[in-house]
This record gives C-alpha cells, sequence and structure tokens, in this order.
C-alpha cells in the first residue's frame, strides 16, 4: 500500500486572499488558484530565503514534495502575470493548528487557537471562516462539475475530483458547483463587478 499522503505544515495564513492585475476589465478575470501550501512555499523559498531542504522541514514535507509544489507554485503566479488573471490564494492539502478568520467589515484577519463568532478588531459578526474546512460536511457522491469559464456542467463522478476534469467545451478545469471553491469564485467575481461599476461611478 502507498504512504499515507502527510498535511502540508503552514505556520500562517498570507494576509490578503489574493491579487488582480490592473489595465484588465474587472468583471473580465478569472481566477488562477494559489494553494496555501503553494502560497507557503513561495514565503518560505523566495521571502525568508531558505533553501529547500531547511524549507521542507518546516513544511514537514520531503524536500522533493517541497520542490514540486514550490515549481507549481511559480508557473502558477507566472500564468496570472503572463495571462492577465486574478490569483486567488485559498484550499490544498495542509494542516495548521490555528483557525483562520476573514472580516467582511474591515477586512482584517483573525488567526485564534479556538473558534471564535467576531472580529477581534471591529466586533462584526460577518467573519469567514478560511481554513479548517474538513469540519465542514462533506457535499456527497452527487451534484455536478461546472465550468465558470463557460458555464457547462457535468454530472460529478464520484473519486474523481471536478479540478481533475477538463471542460469539455473550452477544456480549462472545473469545480465542484456549491462547494467552497465554488462558492467563493462566484462571491469574488461579485465582489470584481461590484468594484468596476463603484470606479465608473466614481468617474
Amino acid at each position: 500500500m502507498p504512504r499515507p499522503r502527510r498535511k502540508r505544515t503552514i505556520a500562517t495564513p498570507p494576509v490578503m486572499e489574493g491579487f488582480k492585475p490592473f489595465g484588465i476589465p474587472m468583471n473580465d478575470l478569472k481566477p488562477v488558484i494559489l494553494l496555501f501550501e503553494e502560497y507557503e512555499s513561495i514565503r518560505l523559498a523566495d521571502y525568508e530565503g531558505l533553501n529547500h531542504e531547511q524549507a521542507s522541514v518546516r513544511m514537514n514535507v520531503s524536500r522533493a514534495t517541497f520542490t514540486r509544489i514550490y515549481e507549481q507554485a511559480r508557473r502558477n503566479i507566472a500564468r496570472a502575470f503572463i495571462e492577465g488573471k486574478a490569483i486567488f490564494i485559498e484550499g490544498g492539502d495542509y494542516h495548521t493548528d490555528d483557525f483562520w478568520y476573514r472580516c467582511g467589515g474591515c477586512m482584517k484577519l483573525t488567526i485564534s487557537a479556538t473558534p471564535v463568532q467576531i472580529c477581534n478588531y471591529c466586533q462584526s459578526k460577518n467573519i469567514r471562516l478560511l481554513n479548517k474546512k474538513e469540519t465542514m460536511n462533506p457535499m456527497g457522491p452527487g451534484g455536478n462539475c461546472i465550468c465558470v469559464y463557460c458555464g457547462t456542467r457535468v454530472p460529478h463522478i464520484q473519486g474523481q475530483p471536478c479540478k481533475e476534469r477538463d471542460c469539455p467545451q473550452c477544456g480549462k478545469k472545473m469545480m465542484r458547483e456549491g462547494s467552497y471553491h465554488h462558492q467563493l469564485y462566484m462571491q469574488k467575481k461579485g465582489e470584481i463587478k461590484d468594484e468596476g461599476s463603484n470606479n465608473i461611478n466614481r468617474e
């Protein structure tokens, strides 16, 4: 039997949820997903300046695994830069001992050892959990995979993640309809459109 896959240890989440490129109409932006462990590999290697051996120890993975994560992170960032796509930092196969929350009011990040109900900064109840997704109810065996680029839906195949399927119409990677990633994408798409409208109104 193959060895069970070890979850990648991440110390702290990024202070932001992603990036948006200038010069692209806001409602036309498409996302590139940068997983939390990919972000962490960039932080350790390129920001802290650790070599791959040191960084792999911090993430509790082998050096070869760290290198694969790091190279994938750089490819995703390069793709976003070259193709003018937004970057969403989310998801992945990682471990953290803390709960991460983003406040919908002040947008600040709260890191807590235990679950919280309100923002530590503005006391708003409009907070969103960024990790610990394993505690949420599973999607179940049914449902659809959806392409957020062209809207194509296909029945979900149990045991095959939607993100590993290519859209039969446009060839892009798909998402599980109604999943956390899909809801986050739709939320951010709405935020992008709203910001675009606000910019137009101010002009």
